[in-house]
Order: C-alpha cells, then sequence, then structure tokens
C-alpha cells in the first residue's frame, strides 16, 4: 500500500507543529523504542534486536520508560535516527494527538502501540497502528495452518458469515484489539464474557456496527451461555481470546468468569469430517489463544486445553505482533498487507526470532525502574488541523 494510503488521515495535526527534522533515507533510521511504564521487564529489545542483528545494518532498539507523553519523548520521535517504536500502556490512547495519522485498525479500536515512520512527497509522517490485532489474527491463522499442514492458508482469509461466532474473555484495550481481530477473521457473533458491565459497554460503544448487527454479546452468567450458545440453532463456537490477567481467582467476581468460561469450553463440539467450503478451513479442535504468557501455562490456558480446546500460549502473539512491527519498520508502511507479509523477513529469521522467546524465560527487573515522567509535565496537545 502506498503512502498517499493514508491520505485522508493526514495530518491529525498542522505539520508545522510536528517539525520532523528527519532524513528520508532507510540508512539514517537507527534508532528504536518502546515507550512505557513499566517496561524492565519487557522481553521486545532481545527480539527486535535479535532481528536487527539477522538482518544487518546499524540498528537498535530499547527502552524508554515513561508514563506520560513528555517533551523528551516528542524529541526522540522527531530525530534524525528514530526509526520506529512500540508503544504500551498508559499513553497507547494518549500519544494519538501528535501523530500524524493513523491506521484503520488504531481508528477502529482507539489505540496505538506501534509508530511507522512512513515516507512521503513532503516528508516523512509519523502513522500510528494497531499490531496487536495483527498478534491475535496471525496467532489464530498460524495454528490452524498447523492443524491444516496441507492447505494454504492466506493472510486475508476469514470466514464466510454464518460459519461461526467467536468469544473473548476480559476488556481494555486487548479485548478492543482482539474483536477487531477476531471480526477481520469474519467470527460473528462474538461474546463478551466480563465480571464489569461498564467495560463491557466501553468496547461497545467503539464497535457501534457491530452491536447493530447483533454482536459483542455479554455473557455473565452460565445460564446465558446457554442461551445464546448451547441450542441446536446457536452458532458453532470456534475461536476464544483470554485477555485477563494470570492469576488466580479469589473474588466471587472472578471465579464467576471462569465459571461462564468453562460453561463455553464444555459445549459439545464436533469436528467436521471435511474441509468447510469456507476460505478458511473449521477448525478440527477449537483454538483458545491467551493473550497472558506469565506463566507461559496460565490458569485459564489450563483449563481451556483441560476441556480439549488447542492452547495458544501468549508468547505466540507477543511474537506476531513483533513481526508485523518489524516488517512495518521495514518497508516504511503500516498496512495490514504489509504486516501480514512473512516473505519481508523470511521463514529464517522469523524462526530464529521465534526460537529465541521460546527459550527466553521471564525477563529478571534488578533495580527500580525510573519513570522519565515522574517530575515532568505532559507536553502540550497540539490543535487539529481541523480545528
Amino acid at each position: 500500500m502506498k503512502f498517499d494510503a493514508y491520505s485522508f488521515l493526514y495530518p491529525l495535526l498542522p505539520f508545522d507543529l510536528l517539525k520532523l527534522n528527519m532524513s528520508s533515507h532507510p540508512e539514517n533510521m537507527t534508532s528504536y523504542r518502546l515507550f512505557g511504564f513499566p517496561i524492565a521487564h519487557s522481553a521486545s529489545p532481545a527480539f527486535h534486536n535479535e532481528i536487527f542483528k539477522l538482518l544487518g545494518g546499524n540498528k537498535d532498539y530499547s527502552l524508554f520508560s515513561t508514563s506520560k507523553v513528555i517533551p523528551e519523548m516528542l524529541e526522540e520521535l522527531r530525530s534524525d535516527d528514530f526509526g520506529g517504536s512500540s508503544v504500551t500502556m498508559p499513553i497507547k490512547t494518549a500519544i494519538i494527538p501528535y501523530l500524524n495519522g493513523l491506521s484503520p485498525e488504531s481508528e477502529a479500536s482507539g489505540a496505538v502501540n506501534t509508530i511507522v515512520k512512513v515516507p512521503s512527497p513532503d516528508g516523512p509522517k509519523l502513522i500510528g497502528t494497531n499490531t496487536d490485532i495483527l498478534g491475535v489474527k496471525n496467532s489464530l491463522l498460524r495454528q490452524l495452518r498447523l492443524q491444516y499442514p496441507n492447505i494454504s492458508i492466506s493472510p486475508q482469509s476469514s470466514y464466510t458469515e454464518g460459519v461461526g461466532a467467536g468469544a473473548i474473555i476480559g476488556g481494555g484495550a486487548t479485548t478492543r484489539s482482539a474483536v477487531y481481530a477476531l471480526m477481520s477473521l469474519g467470527l460473528h457473533p462474538i461474546y463478551l464474557v466480563n465480571r464489569d458491565p461498564d467495560e463491557v459497554k466501553a468496547v461497545q460503544a467503539v464497535y457501534p456496527q457491530l452491536v447493530k448487527k447483533g454482536s459483542l454479546i455479554h455473557l455473565d452468567h452460565p445460564d446465558k451461555v446457554e442461551e445464546h450458545l448451547a441450542q441446536p440453532s446457536s452458532p458453532r463456537l470456534l475461536m476464544i481470546v483470554g485477555a485477563i490477567p494470570a492469576i488466580s481467582p479469589l473474588t466471587k467476581a472472578e471465579r464467576m468468569v471462569y465459571t461462564v468460561a468453562s460453561s463455553m469450553l464444555t459445549i459439545p463440539y464436533y469436528p467436521p469430517s471435511q474441509i468447510d467450503s469456507s476460505a478458511l478451513p473449521v477448525p478440527t479442535k477449537r483454538l483458545f489463544l491467551e493473550m497472558a504468557y506469565k506463566p507461559r501455562i496460565t490458569p485459564m490456558l489450563k483449563v481451556a486445553i483441560a476441556h480439549g480446546w488447542d492452547g495458544i500460549d501468549g508468547t505466540n502473539a507477543m511474537v506476531e505482533q513483533g513481526y508485523a512491527q518489524q516488517r512495518m519498520w521495514l518497508k516504511g508502511d503500516a498496512s495490514v498487507e504489509i504486516g501480514s507479509d512473512p516473505d519481508i523477513l523470511g521463514p529464517v529469521i522469523e524462526q530464529k526470532a521465534r526460537d529465541l522467546i521460546a527459550r527466553m524465560g521471564d525477563v529478571m527487573v534488578k533495580e527500580a525502574e525510573v519513570d522519565k515522567a515522574a517530575n515532568a509535565e505532559a507536553a502540550p496537545v497540539p490543535p487539529s488541523r481541523n480545528t
């Protein structure tokens, strides 16, 4: 996708307010960052620097601990040697006004976790996108390929309407990304398991078109699972994404989430005797993707596997979204087509990076992490060009 595909998004602020003193030559793009706080425990530097080493060239990925968008952070984004960045909590939404534009994925989900430096005729633009979506989607597609090794499954494949449904356990930014991913796979309806009705309403508010279509249905009791998913006419539940912390449930409300999830997981499933006629094959074992990965086999993932689901641990989503970031940075293109193209890095580099994460244990934080924004004011939010 060429840069002008984003022209309708440019800019969210006047270009002279974001004076990007940046060269358009790729060889000068050497500095890559993870912005957020706390981030000292992140495996992203090891993952991305392994890929940079394998690609060759003078590129480095490092941490910038900040809980706010501060002037020092913006100076890095505007510097000559800035190549791209990851963004994590609590600034996935706060960063948006400082960027030149957003991908459709960030527009829809209201979150940015990746900044891509995209060339244009009048100078580079900083585009925010959400590769967490591709982390979810491409992890599920990869598992389908493992179930069907003799079938070619395109990154753009999806189910035709009526083939199957999806569900997400959790709320917040991860849930919004998972909704977009399951929607792009053609799953409908999408069910939300959450103890907090306000969190469900917040997700529904982001995707009003899905609510209007009859999706994003709140399941907060086993009786609702029975009503929506266990009837002869109920949709076939094919995929679930777990997006809650990896801690054992203690309160009654927390235990109810596990009770509702178990009700979904125990619905009988009869694998198809032959490949579905839709663009994507129906899984032989239903897929459960866990987003948390500390520990790698979380309490919820254990429950899913015990009920016969094909469990996918959260490092897979982390790796897939990391591939997407690398592809976008390398090509200067924030499109999902580039983010999903396995030929850009190639199978050898991707496998070595995946193997690195598989071998890694948890990153041990040896000293207190310092928040650069602790004694700093957030940078002034620039006005939109349209204001």
